[in-house]
């Protein structure tokens, strides 16, 4: 999910074009359609062991989007290069004396060719620390009073127009919420959608459930390891009354894993809806070890 506004003093060098150098001299031009318009995708990825994880998820998706963009990614780019990628992570985790972090890897469409395609993308690589982890009983939830936009395309790419997800960030912040508070975004007909950084996904009937693309939801690669975890799963169009009968709540991304949701507010942040024994159910629990033996595998370079 979205990873929107890491401080600028998280990383002193970065890569960008073709070279690993000091963040501020990461300049895009001005007639760059990725600062002009917000056109371009990126991904965020945790390392383990120094290794990316579920890495082969991530360019999946950001191939997807860059195909259907009409944004080609030149062979010498990090995201066709593996041994590149593993060069330079290597030496971004030395420099900033890091063991582990999570990576942001931006493609730009850059400037358009005079017949307007794109050809001529621009790729940025920057790091930030690993996030804390959550409480073990669990976040809470928070209905947000933004509604989430529908995105692009239906599963919603993880493009460069994030200015819904700071939106929805900055309103938590306003309201005094716990940094690991999340918010939960509804589409505009009320129906759950995820959080303003990760997915949402809540367990009833034994399945796995989880919103269906067609309100809006990105389509996180999270949520797809989690689904794969587990025997039956189903994308459904939930409200919050929906959501208030489930057995359990998680929040779920490819950089923080699972995290369990203990109790639900509402917008106004004076009635709490709903409470949760998440990290006590069986199925979570589950998912649970299932991503720590996942980010163990990656650093043993399984993964």
């Amino acid at each position: 999910m979205v990873e929107p506004h890491p401080p600028a003093a998280s990383f002193d060098a970065v890569y960008f074009d073709g070279a690993i150098r000091r963040a501020d001299e990461a300049r895009f031009a001005a007639d760059d359609h990725g600062v002009l318009f917000g056109f371009g995708f990126f991904e965020s990825f945790r390392t383990s062991g120094g290794r990316p994880h579920l890495l082969a998820r991530h360019w999946s998706r950001l191939d997807a989007a860059c195909a259907r963009a009409g944004l080609a990614l030149p062979g010498h780019f990090l995201a066709r290069d593996r041994g590149q990628l593993a060069n330079v992570l290597r030496e971004l985790l030395a420099r900033h004396a890091r063991p582990e972090a999570v990576f942001r890897y931006t493609v730009t469409a850059g400037a358009p060719s005079p017949d307007q395609t794109y050809a001529r993308p621009v790729e940025l690589l920057t790091l930030r620390p690993l996030p804390p982890a959550p409480r073990p009983e669990g976040v809470a939830l928070r209905v947000l009073a933004l509604a989430r936009d529908s995105g692009e395309w239906s599963p919603r790419p993880k493009s460069l127009n994030q200015a819904n997800a700071l939106l929805g960030a900055q309103e938590l912040r306003r309201r005094g919420a716990r940094p690991d508070d999340e918010g939960l975004f509804l589409d505009r007909d009320g129906f759950v959608v995820e959080t303003p950084r990760q997915a949402l996904a809540w367990v009833r009937d034994g399945k796995l459930c989880f919103p269906d693309a067609s309100v809006g939801a990105l389509a996180s690669t999270g949520l797809a390891w989690a689904c794969e975890q587990v025997p039956a799963s189903a994308a459904v169009r939930a409200t919050v009354d929906d959501l208030l009968r489930a057995e359990a709540v998680i929040a779920v991304n490819a950089v923080r894993g699972v995290t369990p949701v203990r109790e639900l507010w509402n917008a106004g942040d004076d009635v709490r809806l709903g409470t949760f024994a998440s990290s006590a159910h069986p199925l979570l629990a589950g998912l649970m070890r299932c991503w720590s033996d996942a980010l163990q595998a990656t650093s043993r370079g399984e993964g």
